[in-house]
């Protein structure tokens, strides 16, 4: 297996483990949990370097029976030929901007495959100082830190703060904020298409459940904040499934059957919409409306799925619900913002109105019959801004009227792209200068309403 890069951000990453903690016996589903890095189906390869990076919880964690040292400790009895590096990167009061300000020296600069932030806790508790994160700083400082962690070649992991005291849900003064800023972790791991793991979600439940007196600590912390010795094995089972799962996440360039949306959520997907980086309160691009997976069309931006596929038939079924405009469906695609700092590199089939089925090459390149005809003059072709990026397909009178459902049908095998609009054949590439990559749906000004995304494996090109 090859080296992966991966940077957990433990500031939002949620994974329920069922297990039960009791006061004086812990030997709960610790192993269960740091199991999934050190059991049989490891994901782990060689010279994996994993980095905790947060506040006091993680420079604690990094002690003797710590949550960083619990799992380190793990992976060297089980998987000692890997030689697995562990970096703890926790400074003690460290806020969001804190991280930020460190990042190159004290983690860029170890060259991580996997990171773990745990952070978030100050940001809230020092506001009763008057020098907490504001929510807006934090939502983009979580978004600059996942970019430059995820641009340096490492996967993200991103929790969300814990507990502010142990009592039931509500019954602690800064509950409420707590939540308001899980909630932002939530969104911006979903957004930035990194994993979750959601620390809020897992604590609140289990205190429900295990501290009958309503304590304010001694359950999983010893202070209400910092963790005792259940507390850092609860948290070394929820990070060790998180870091699994994450190193799992870049080895997925296997076509999984199916549809790639499950009408509920957008789970499977990550958004990316260059707005939201200095407006993070802008309306949505995309959300879910009755079933239905729907593309706003402003602010601009892409819908594109966390896995790559690669030898697939995709069924498409999408209508412009009020008025016809423009959208597409990418295939193969890869580096994000790679044309006009907006668009993946990738290869686009249209949807514009009248003009479904047409190729625009966007960093990547593909060959049709009649390119000229088709392209334009060759001395104009290119694939990078202000070049003849868009090739015609073979008929622009497949689409049905405004407002009912059309049907589009696209093959990707090897090197060949194959397009259907409701049955038509209207355009067959090859030579793709990319054979696998992310599926990503576009907003490009209109609203679109997709009922069908329906992903298969296929081995030969359909007639």
């Amino acid at each position: 297996m090859m080296s992966v890069r991966v940077v957990l951000l433990l500031s939002a990453l949620f994974l329920a483990i069922p297990f039960a903690i009791g006061p004086h016996s812990c030997v709960f589903a610790q192993s269960e949990g740091i199991a999934s890095l050190t059991g049989k189906q490891s994901p782990l390869s060689e010279k994996e370097v994993i980095a905790f990076f947060g506040d006091s919880i993680t420079q604690a964690g990094a002690r003797p029976g710590g949550y960083c040292k619990l799992i380190g400790d793990a992976i060297a009895k089980e998987k000692p030929g890997l030689g697995v590096e562990i970096v703890y990167a926790g400074i003690s009061g460290n806020k969001v901007p804190d991280l930020e300000k460190r990042l190159e020296r004290d983690l860029i600069s170890k060259s991580p495959s996997v990171v773990f932030i745990y952070i978030g806790i100050n940001d809230v508790w020092h506001s009763t100082r008057g020098n907490g994160t504001p929510t807006v700083q934090f939502d983009t400082g979580l978004r600059r830190l996942i970019k430059k962690i995820s641009d340096s070649g490492a996967k993200v992991v991103l929790c969300t703060p814990s507990v502010i005291g142990e009592k039931k849900e509500g019954a602690n003064s800064l509950d409420k904020m707590l939540d308001e800023y899980s909630e932002i972790s939530r969104r911006v791991a979903s957004e930035s298409g990194v994993i979750l793991c959601d620390l809020r979600k897992s604590f609140v439940d289990h205190l429900k459940e295990n501290n009958p007196e309503n304590k304010h600590s001694g359950i999983l912390t010893r202070d209400g904040v910092h963790l005792n010795i259940d507390g850092n094995r609860f948290v070394a089972a929820l990070a060790s499934e998180a870091i699994a799962n994450a190193l799992q996440k870049g080895e997925l360039t296997d076509t999984a059957e199916g549809s790639l949306f499950n009408r509920k959520d957008l789970t499977g997907w990550h958004v990316d919409v260059p707005h939201l980086d200095k407006n993070p309160e802008a309306k949505p691009t995309f959300v879910v409306r009755d079933g239905m997976l729907v593309s706003l069309g402003n602010p601009q931006g892409h819908l594109i799925t966390d896995r790559e596929y690669e030898n697939f038939r995709l069924e498409v079924e999408y209508r412009f619900a009020a008025k016809p405009g423009n959208c597409g469906v990418l295939v193969n695609a890869s580096d994000p913002r790679a044309l006009y700092k907006m668009f993946p590199k990738s290869i686009e089939v249209q949807m514009n109105h009248t003009h479904a089925g047409d190729f625009w090459c966007i960093v990547e390149d593909i060959t049709v019959p009649d390119m000229v005809k088709r392209r334009g003059a060759k001395e104009k072709w290119g694939i990078t801004e202000g070049k003849a990026r868009r090739i015609l397909n073979l008929t622009d009178g497949s689409e049905k009227p405004v407002g009912e459902w059309n049907r589009l049908d696209i093959e990707c095998l090897g090197d060949q792209i194959k397009v259907w609009v409701n049955g038509d054949l209207v355009n067959h590439g090859t030579g793709c200068t990319a054979s696998k990559g992310q599926i990503a749906l576009q907003a490009e000004g209109s609203e679109v309403e997709f009922r069908k995304l329906e992903l298969s494996t296929i081995d030969t090109l359909s007639d």
